[in-house]
């Protein structure tokens, strides 16, 4: 006997042939999964209590092992959703079949956007981006934004190269850049010599320790780029996609929403898109382009 019941929920989404909503996430290293399992958990509950009366399931979370791996879930049609940065996203964009559609800002720790500062030791001669030319440039980890995505590509609009340090064939006057794999060391192989400059969030930078801070400067600050955004597959019924963006706009409005959101990396709410968000969007792809 089948375990649907006449007249549930799950029942008529069945009857209409309709497929659980399935929402992706990357997870690049290995000890990963367990604990996107836990962030997520609230979330993905909040969304099946809620989309229950409206016919729709959620399935299990899917993770990926990377960008590629999640491109090919979304062309298969195993996942419907993304909540990821905007170079993430873009980059979906670009190698999915099924790009993404962007329609949600993500707001973190009530700060809708961001932008990237460069920097610099005091005693250094580091002034202008351009000075930056066969320098060496500190950044975190390829996966971050902030602090890899954002600053080669402010480069690129300068018509600056970025290219990892001893990189044969470099194009003349590229930058060259290396992974210090934490803020902290960021500011700290700058401010030791161990780089010529470095780039993180102006978060970041007002996290450093006073003391570190002291001996450094900022010389160059991007334009604001959103947090995240909440993106949805081609393909995903628009109805499906209206009750989903309706329910993500209102967790914030009770408790039990406030709290499955902060356990998703501190998320505040979630906002429509503005038309000069959609703006900006086209630059940083113009920018993400020229950074390739």
């Amino acid at each position: 006997m089948s375990a649907l019941k006449t007249g549930s929920p799950v029942r008529a989404a069945a009857a209409r042939g309709d497929r659980p909503l399935s929402f992706g996430v990357i997870a690049e290293q290995a000890h990963e999964p367990d604990r996107m399992l836990r962030v997520y958990a609230d979330l993905l509950h909040e969304l099946r209590h809620r989309l229950a009366s409206q016919s729709i399931e959620v399935a299990p979370l899917v993770i990926a092992r990377d960008l590629p791996e999640l491109a090919r879930h979304l062309d298969g049609g195993r996942v419907d959703l993304v909540a990821e940065t905007v170079f993430v996203t873009l980059d979906l964009q670009k190698e999915s079949a099924r790009p993404v559609t962007p329609r949600l800002a993500i707001v973190k720790r009530d700060q809708r956007e961001y932008h990237s500062v460069f920097f610099s030791s005091m005693e250094g001669s580091i002034r202008r981006l351009e000075d930056l030319r066969g320098r060496t440039l500190v950044l975190q980890a390829e996966r971050s934004t902030s602090a890899f995505a954002v600053p080669r590509a402010e480069l690129a609009r300068r018509g600056i190269p970025s290219v990892p340090l001893g990189q044969p064939g470099a194009p003349p006057g590229s930058s060259y850049y290396v992974f210090a794999g934490a803020e902290l060391n960021q500011a700290v192989w700058v401010l030791r010599g161990k780089g010529d400059a470095g780039a993180f969030n102006e978060g970041d930078w007002a996290r450093l320790p006073q003391k570190i801070r002291d001996g450094l400067h900022i010389f160059h600050e991007t334009r604001p780029l959103l947090r995240g955004l909440v993106s949805f597959r081609q393909g995903v019924p628009p109805a499906t996609m209206k009750a989903c963006e309706t329910t993500l706009l209102a967790l914030h409005r009770d408790t039990a929403g406030r709290a499955a959101l902060a356990r998703v990396d501190g998320i505040t709410r979630f906002e429509s898109l503005r038309s000069r968000d959609l703006t900006d969007l086209s630059e940083w792809r113009r920018a993400l382009r020229g950074a390739s």
